[in-house]
C-alpha cells in the first residue's frame, strides 16, 4: 500500500510538473500576445499618423489640384470670350459685307446703265459722223464738178449774166462747205470726247469685273455662312434633345452642359470603382474573421479538453489562476472580436442603405452566413462563461496571497473596459479617416481627369491660335497682280501726259513725257531682271556642268584607266592611268615629279592620245616619232588599221601599259 502511495504520489508530482511546464508555456503565449497586442496598438497608432498624413497630403494636393483647375476654368473662360468675341466680330462683318454687297450692287447697275446710254450715244455720234462725212464727200465732188463747170465757162467765154450766177452758186457752196466743215469739226470734238467716255467706260467694265468678282467671293462667305447656321442649329437641337432627356416633371434640368453630364457621369464611374474595391475589402475581411471563429472554435475545444484534464487531475490553486487569468483574456479578446464584427456588420449595412435608398437588395445569403457566425459567438460566450463560473466553483475558499513567480496581474474589468473603448474609437477615427480618404482620392481623380481633359482643349486652342495662312515672298500670282497693276498705272499716267501734251499750244515741240520715259525705265528694268535670272541659271548650270563632268571623268578613270579632257570643235584628250612618267613605269617612287603633268613622260613629250570626232582622226601626242607612239605603234597597227576598232584598242593598251608598269612585277 505505501509503495502504491508512492507510486501515486509521483505519478501526481509528475502530472504537476507536466502541468506547470503546460502553464508555463501558456503564460509564455499570454505575454507574447500582450506583446503583440501592444505592437497591434502601436502599429494602430502608426496607421492613424499614415492616414492623417496622407489626408493632409491629399487636402494639399486637392488644394493644388483646385488652384489648377480655377486657372484652367480661368482661361476657358477667357477663350469662350474670345470665341464669343470673334463670333460677333464675324456677324458685323457679314453685315457689313452685306451692306457692301449691296450697295456694289446699286453701282454696278447705275455702271452698266451709263454704259448702255453711253454705247447708243457713242453709236448716235458714229453714225452722224459717218452720214456728215458721206455729205462732206459728196459735197466736194459737186464743188470739184462746179469749178470744173466754172473753168469750162469761162474758157467758153459765156455771158455775164450766167458767169454771175455761177459765181453766186460757187459762194453758196464754198459757204456750205464752210459749215460742213465747221460741222465736221464740232463732230470731230465730239468724238473725241466719246473716245474719251470709251476709255472710262472700259475702266468702269474693270471695276464692274471686280466687283463681281467680289461678290462671288460674298457668294461663298454666304455659303459658309449658310452652313455655319445648319451647323449651329443641328448643335441646338442636340442640345435640346438631352437636356429633354434629363430634365423631369417640369423641373430645372440639373446639368445645364454637356461638360457637367460629363464630369458626373466620371464621378459615378469614380464612386462606381470605390465600392466595388470597398465591397472587396469587407468580403475579405468577412473570410478573414470566418477563419478567425474556426480557430476560436478550435481553441475553445483544447480548452474544454484542457478544463477537463484540470478537474480530473485536481491541480493547484496556481493552476487554476493562470488558466482563470488565460480564460479572461481570451474571453476579453472575443469579446472584442465580437464588437468589431458587429461594427463592420453595421458600416457594411449603412453603406448599403446609402448606395441604395428605399431598395431591398441585401443578400440573403450573406445575411444567413452572418446570423451564423453570431449565433456561433454567443454559444461560444456562453460556454466560456459556464467554464468560469465551473471554475470559480472549484477553486479554494482560502487562497496564498501571493501569487507565483514570473505572472502579471490580471486586467481589471474597467481597464477591460477602457482599452475596448480606446479601440473601438480608434476602429472609428480608422474608418472616418479611410471614407475621407476615399473621398479625397475620387475628388482628385476627378480633378485630375478634368485637368487633363483643359490641358487637352488648351493645347487644341493653341495649335489653332498658331495655324496662320501663310504666303510666299515671292508668290507669283502676287508678282504677276503687281505687275499689271504697276502696268496699269504707268500706262493712264503715260496717255494723261500725252493727252495733255496734244492739247497744248506747243505741239510743234518733239518731247517726251516723263510717265513714258518712266514706262520705258520700267521695261529696261523688267528685261534687266529677265537678263540677269538667265545669266544666273547659265551660271549654274554651267557650275553643275562643271561638276558633273569632273565626276564623270573621275568615274572613267577609276574604271577605265583613262583620264579624259574635253578640247573646243569636239576633241577629245585620252591620257593612260599606267603610262604616268619614266619614274612610274620603272619602279622609282622616289623620282621627282613631272615637269609637264601627268600625261608626260619626264622628258618633255606627253603619252595622250586626242580623238577628233567630226573629222574621225587620231592623233599621238608628242608625233608619230615619239617614244609613246613607238610604243603601241603594234597595237595601233592590230587593232586600229586592221581591226579598226578603237575600244579594244584602249583596253589592249592599258593590259599593256600595267604590265609593264612595278605592279605587275611585284605580283
Amino acid at each position: 500500500m505505501r509503495q502504491e502511495r508512492d507510486l501515486a504520489t509521483i505519478r501526481h508530482e509528475k502530472e504537476l510538473r507536466d502541468l506547470q511546464l503546460k502553464a508555463d508555456a501558456d503564460f509564455r503565449k499570454a505575454q507574447a500576445a500582450e506583446t503583440s497586442g501592444h505592437r497591434a496598438t502601436y502599429k494602430s497608432d502608426s496607421v492613424a499618423k499614415e492616414l492623417k498624413e496622407a489626408q493632409e497630403n491629399a487636402l494639399n494636393e486637392k488644394s493644388g489640384l483646385e488652384r489648377k483647375m480655377r486657372g484652367m476654368q480661368d482661361e476657358n473662360r477667357n477663350l469662350q470670350d474670345e470665341i464669343s468675341d470673334a463670333k460677333a466680330q464675324l456677324s458685323d462683318q457679314e453685315r457689313q459685307l452685306k451692306y457692301q454687297v449691296n450697295e456694289l450692287e446699286t453701282v454696278r447697275a447705275s455702271f452698266q446703265r451709263a454704259l448702255e446710254e453711253l454705247q447708243n450715244d457713242l453709236q448716235n455720234a458714229r453714225d452722224s459722223a459717218h452720214a456728215t462725212q458721206e455729205r462732206l464727200t459728196q459735197r466736194e465732188a459737186d464743188v470739184a464738178s462746179l469749178e470744173t463747170e466754172n473753168l469750162r465757162l469761162k474758157a467758153e467765154g459765156s455771158d455775164t449774166e450766167s458767169l454771175t450766177v455761177l459765181k453766186r452758186e460757187l459762194s453758196d457752196q464754198v459757204n456750205h462747205i464752210r459749215n460742213l466743215e465747221m460741222s465736221n469739226r464740232k463732230q470731230n470734238t465730239e468724238l473725241d470726247h466719246l473716245r474719251k467716255v470709251q476709255k472710262n467706260v472700259e475702266v468702269i467694265e474693270e471695276q464692274k469685273r471686280s466687283l463681281e468678282n467680289q461678290l462671288q467671293l460674298m457668294k461663298e462667305v454666304e455659303a459658309e455662312l449658310g452652313t455655319v447656321q445648319i451647323q449651329k442649329q443641328m448643335l441646338e437641337d442636340e442640345r435640346g434633345s438631352w437636356i429633354s432627356l434629363l430634365q423631369e416633371n417640369d423641373q430645372p434640368a440639373e446639368f445645364d452642359s454637356p461638360e457637367a453630364v460629363t464630369r458626373a457621369l466620371l464621378q459615378e464611374r469614380i464612386e462606381k470603382a470605390t465600392l466595388v474595391d470597398k465591397v472587396g475589402n469587407v468580403e475579405a475581411q468577412f473570410l478573414e474573421k470566418d477563419e478567425v471563429i474556426r480557430s476560436l472554435d478550435a481553441e475553445k475545444a483544447n480548452l474544454r479538453q484542457e478544463a477537463e484534464k484540470l478537474r480530473a487531475s485536481g491541480g493547484g490553486a496556481a493552476t487554476e489562476s493562470r488558466v482563470k487569468l488565460r480564460l479572461e483574456r481570451q474571453r476579453a479578446l472575443a469579446v472584442k472580436e465580437v464588437e468589431y464584427l458587429r461594427a463592420q456588420l453595421k458600416t457594411f449595412d449603412t453603406e448599403e442603405v446609402t448606395m441604395h435608398p428605399g431598395e431591398n437588395q441585401f443578400d440573403e445569403q450573406k445575411s444567413s452566413q452572418i446570423a451564423h457566425l453570431e449565433k456561433l459567438v454567443d454559444e461560444y460566450r456562453v460556454e466560456v462563461e459556464k467554464a468560469h463560473e465551473e471554475l470559480s466553483k472549484q477553486e479554494p475558499s482560502q487562497q496564498d496571497g501571493t501569487q507565483p513567480r514570473g505572472l502579471k496581474r490580471p486586467l481589471s474589468p474597467s481597464e477591460s473596459d477602457a482599452e475596448n473603448e480606446r479601440l473601438s474609437v480608434l476602429s472609428r477615427k480608422n474608418r472616418k479617416l479611410q471614407e475621407s480618404l476615399s473621398k479625397s482620392e475620387q475628388a482628385a481623380t476627378l480633378v485630375r481627369r478634368e485637368l487633363d481633359a483643359a490641358k487637352s482643349q488648351l493645347k487644341s486652342f493653341q495649335s489653332k491660335s498658331r495655324t496662320r495662312v501663310l504666303e510666299l515672298r515671292a508668290n507669283p500670282t502676287a508678282e504677276a497682280e503687281n505687275l499689271k497693276l504697276s502696268t496699269i498705272t504707268t500706262l493712264r499716267a503715260e496717255n494723261r501726259d500725252l493727252l495733255a501734251q496734244l492739247r497744248g499750244q506747243h505741239t510743234d515741240i518733239k518731247v517726251v513725257p516723263a510717265s513714258a520715259l518712266e514706262s520705258m525705265n520700267l521695261d529696261i528694268n523688267a528685261m534687266e531682271r529677265s537678263v540677269a535670272d538667265k545669266e544666273k541659271r547659265m551660271r549654274r548650270l554651267k557650275e553643275i556642268w562643271t561638276a558633273k563632268s569632273s565626276e564623270f571623268r573621275e568615274a572613267v578613270a577609276s574604271l577605265l584607266g583613262y583620264k579624259l579632257d574635253f578640247l573646243p570643235n569636239g576633241r577629245v584628250r585620252v591620257t593612260s592611268m599606267f603610262h604616268l612618267s619614266a619614274a612610274y613605269r620603272h619602279g622609282d617612287p622616289d623620282a621627282a615629279a613631272d615637269s609637264q603633268g601627268p600625261g608626260s613622260m619626264g622628258n618633255g613629250e606627253e603619252n595622250s592620245i586626242i580623238f577628233d570626232g567630226e573629222n574621225g582622226t587620231m592623233k599621238i601626242s608628242g608625233g608619230p616619232n615619239s617614244l609613246f607612239a613607238m610604243e603601241i605603234r603594234p597595237l595601233i597597227k592590230f587593232w586600229v588599221e586592221e581591226r579598226k576598232d578603237i575600244p579594244c584598242f584602249l583596253a589592249a593598251m592599258t593590259l599593256d601599259l600595267y604590265d609593264k608598269t612595278t605592279r605587275a612585277v611585284r605580283v
